[in-house]
């Protein structure tokens, strides 16, 4: 418990009992500081990828890849050496931006630390490669966006077998 911490609690001079100031080792006010440099590290960590998933389906590819708020004219994709090149901006989104002016007007101190939110993903600009398959048919690519999801499909190209000839 956070009372029982002596690091948790402080004498007042005045009336000789302990108070308790926090539950943190740290000052709470960095909290807000920490946060944004753990989400920067995190973003120079992961970069502009993406998780995606790549499938098997037989006589051909599906490529799936996540991105949420872009619609198709937001999305670019090329081909670059055997390699899908995925482009997007962040999206813009009028209630966060509405949001963000909102927190600057009210930003102090004590407010860093009140009702938490936690956000499981952000927005990022997207620029990614994805290697394709050796046996990708790279003729047969087309490109598909709906419902916040890039669906890339491709078909395969059959082994081209070469003879062993003898000197």
């Amino acid at each position: 418990m956070c009372n029982e911490s002596p690091r948790g609690q402080h004498h007042h001079p005045h009336h000789g009992r302990r108070e308790t100031v926090g539950c943190f080792p740290f000052n709470p006010q960095q909290m807000h500081k920490m946060m944004h440099m753990a989400k920067g590290f995190m973003r120079g960590f992961m970069g502009s990828h993406i998780p995606h998933n790549v499938e098997d389906l037989g006589d051909s590819y599906l490529i799936t890849i996540p991105l949420a708020g872009r619609t198709k004219d937001e999305v670019k994709v090329s081909l670059i050496n055997k390699h899908l090149n995925i482009k997007a901006e962040k999206p813009k989104i009028p209630e966060k931006e509405n949001i963000k002016e909102e927190e600057k007007e009210q930003e102090s101190p004590q407010e860093c630390c009140g009702p938490m939110s936690f956000k499981g993903f952000t927005f990022i600009d997207v620029n990614m490669d994805i290697p394709l398959p050796a046996d990708a048919d790279t003729d047969t690519i087309v490109s598909k966006m709906a419902n916040g999801l890039l669906k890339v499909t491709f078909g395969k190209k059959p082994p081209k077998n070469i003879d062993v000839s003898e000197n």
